[in-house]
């Protein structure tokens, strides 16, 4: 139990015994295999049937440390080089759905918190790599070895760190309370929902503390660039199989939070990091909470990218989850030639939005010729302006095009690859490194950009009147 109660840190000292949520005592060490995720630890008190009573909140958060029955496995993305060859991730991280749900125990997030949902701990000075003085928690420098600082932002610093016990790898995000005064709830806000998800296809949240001036993430540090440089810096063919197994671990990552009345709000490739697998094959994590939020009724805030946002966004008339599909159909599109479904020859954000708003958008020759019939149908289910009638992300897994191999074979990497240079004008190899950085040192504070005007003024001011 003490490793137990190490990793808990209850308030009131020692953990003495443990318990499923369901009440069943866990007595020896074959107890945690039983099926079981969530566990709960008390000290000496007694145990009572109300200990075991969760509130709406409670359940959600147990909900999220559950295995997601329907689909456990990671599928990977794209193919090894033909010259890769064997090693060790540079990123450290657990390379199945299984290995991250066996870590739940140790890196844990139910723990003695303070009064914005954070542990405090006494703070030491820690002295990195480069010879900076950081104040950390004593609770992170006890458990992890700060190294250098790896990525700053507008709002954090990130510093390269590994747990003593395991020699894993993280990324510890520090964010100087005095900069966020004022907008704490919008930081409090992603922290929350980083809390409550555990996905393979999502960017992890390890742990959070707080000491009086700073707030510390301990999150999965991911080094393979972003969703365009999966494409970009592979040897091998790049085929529809490939695009199809990333349009995959996307959907897998929106379902899931989508079970959990979760809605991202700014889904795109800049969001979308790379894993190294082991043997060099790759697979894909969405990071980037800064505007998700939970859905308890239609939404209304204009957000998001304005290339990947939904056309329910812009016309101010109520969204929901479905604007998550819509921004991955335009990944999906881009994915197979290159280029967006709508774009604006003169990058006039209004020209973009008519063109969303009416959903025009064609396959055009030669660049969809010898994309399959199936391809082309899942595209155009995720990007149907009838948010009603759009495919969910179930049904985007599900379809034929994604859940079976039903797709060409043919090298699309060449004219891929000058799409995506023509149109986003990518960065150059040198700076590709530091993709997963910037998602890693941006915070909800820096999102200011990503609301923008909608179309509903005028509908908004007659219904104004209509209820005078």
């Amino acid at each position: 139990m003490a490793d137990i109660s190490d990793a808990v840190m209850l308030d009131c000292g020692g953990v003495k015994k443990l318990f499923t949520v369901s009440g069943r005592q866990v007595l020896c060490l074959a107890d945690f295999f039983q099926g079981d995720t969530v566990f709960i630890a008390f000290d000496n008190k007694k145990v009572n049937t109300q200990d075991f009573e969760l509130d709406e909140r409670e359940v959600k958060q147990v909900n999220a440390y559950r295995p997601f029955t329907r689909r456990v496995r990671e599928r990977i993305t794209l193919r090894k080089s033909s010259n890769t060859t064997n090693s060790k991730r540079s990123d450290g991280d657990p390379s199945s759905a299984s290995s991250v749900r066996s870590e739940h125990l140790s890196n844990h997030t139910a723990t003695s918190v303070g009064s914005e949902g954070r542990r405090h701990s006494a703070v030491s000075k820690a002295v990195l790599s480069d010879g900076t003085n950081v104040p950390l928690p004593l609770a992170v420098s006890n458990k992890y070895q700060v190294g250098a600082v790896i990525g700053t932002g507008n709002f954090a610093v990130v510093m390269e760190c590994r747990d003593k016990k395991t020699n894993r790898k993280y990324a510890l995000k520090i964010i100087n309370k005095d900069n966020c005064k004022g907008k704490e709830k919008m930081l409090d806000n992603e922290v929350r929902i980083l809390r409550c998800v555990k996905h393979p296809n999502i960017v992890r949240l390890v742990e959070d503390y707080a000491s009086q001036h700073q707030i510390f993430y301990v999150m999965e540090l991911v080094k393979g660039g972003d969703l365009f440089d999966a494409i970009a810096s592979t040897s091998s063919k790049y085929t529809e199989q490939d695009a199809s197994g990333m349009l995959y671990n996307l959907a897998s990552a929106l379902e899931y939070l989508h079970s959990l009345h979760i809605v991202h709000r700014d889904v795109k490739p800049e969001n979308i990091l790379i894993r190294q697998h082991e043997d060099g094959t790759k697979s894909l994590k969405l990071g980037d909470f800064g505007l998700a939020t939970e859905v308890t009724g239609p939404q209304y805030v204009v957000c998001g990218t304005p290339t990947y946002v939904a056309p329910e966004v812009i016309a101010e008339t109520g969204y929901g989850l479905k604007i998550d599909v819509w921004s991955a159909g335009v990944i999906a599109y881009i994915l197979l030639c290159g280029f967006p479904p709508f774009s604006s020859p003169s990058e006039n954000q209004d020209e973009l939005f008519d063109m969303i708003m009416r959903g025009n958008f064609t396959f055009p020759s030669p660049y969809w010729d010898d994309i399959s019939a199936s391809a082309k149908d899942v595209i155009s289910g995720m990007l149907n302006i009838d948010a009603d009638q759009r495919l969910s992300a179930t049904q985007v897994l599900e379809h034929k095009w994604v859940a079976n191999d039903t797709h060409y074979e043919n090298d699309l990497r060449k004219h891929v690859s000058i799409g995506l240079s023509t149109y986003f004008r990518r960065r150059p190899k040198s700076s590709r490194k530091h993709a997963s950085l910037k998602v890693l040192t941006t915070t909800a504070l820096d999102k200011s950009s990503r609301f923008f005007q909608g179309r509903g003024q005028a509908s908004d001011r007659y219904r104004g009147h209509d209820t005078d």
